[in-house]
């Protein structure tokens, strides 16, 4: 308990210098379309995704009480959530997990390593969040069904060993995690972190030749709606 009260406060401080050197600008919680919301925790956003009597997650956030208001900001409670895919297993986007106990966990089969603590995340010393629940493993391609609504696994390994993208197919919404960041409309890559960075630059142009993305939705930077446009330099 102590420890992690102690580690929250330490990313709290290290939040506030990378938003102040604009390393990260995440927005505020809100709608984005009629079915799709932002939610802010700290330095990142995660998303969420309504669909039926369904209601999906894309990453989880940090601080189960910001976690708790900002969703209850919503009109949503952390029990409606009925499934949560994890774009990778970093602090920032996955240890609010413990929130959701009722949904249902995705997250590539490349990124089990490091939530099983069998690979050091970065220096041989740090290592990711562990996930100690069922969890599903998802390969690139993969399509998993959401009552009507197809989401679809990208690899987009790089600034972690398991990173992916996800694309909710009924509506062309990419959802991307850390795979790169949108300044002033044009893509770029993500230069602190990353496990390998010749793969994450792969893995934007990969991303690249995705054809008609309506939305894509970044780990730190909110969303953008002219993907083609910012991307259109990587191909």
């Amino acid at each position: 308990m102590i420890k992690n009260i102690i580690w929250d406060r330490l990313y709290d401080i290290f939040a506030d210098i990378y938003i102040k050197l604009n390393f990260v600008n995440p927005i505020e919680t809100g709608r984005i379309t009629g079915n799709l919301f932002v939610v802010r925790t700290g330095t990142a956003n995660f998303y969420i995704y309504k669909t039926g009597q369904y209601i999906i997650a894309f990453d989880c956030g940090y601080g189960k009480s910001q976690i708790k208001r900002e969703l209850l900001s919503l009109g949503i409670k952390p029990e409606d959530i009925t499934h949560l895919f994890l774009t990778h297993s970093d602090f920032d986007h996955a240890k609010g997990l413990s929130v959701f106990e009722k949904a249902e966990i995705y997250l590539s089969s490349d990124e089990e390593q490091l939530i099983t603590g069998k690979k050091a995340r970065k220096f041989g010393i740090i290592y990711n969040f562990r996930i100690k629940r069922r969890y599903h493993l998802l390969n690139d391609n993969d399509i998993v069904t959401v009552g009507s609504t197809k989401i679809k696994a990208i690899a987009t390994p790089g600034h972690t060993t398991g990173s992916m993208s996800y694309l909710i197919d009924n509506e062309k919404i990419l959802i991307i995690g850390d795979a790169f960041r949108i300044i002033k409309g044009k893509v770029y890559p993500i230069k602190l972190y990353n496990m390998d960075s010749k793969k994450h630059r792969e893995s934007i142009r990969k991303l690249a030749y995705i054809e008609d993305v309506k939305l894509v939705c970044t780990g730190h930077r909110g969303y953008y709606d002219r993907f083609d446009d910012a991307i259109r330099h990587w191909r």
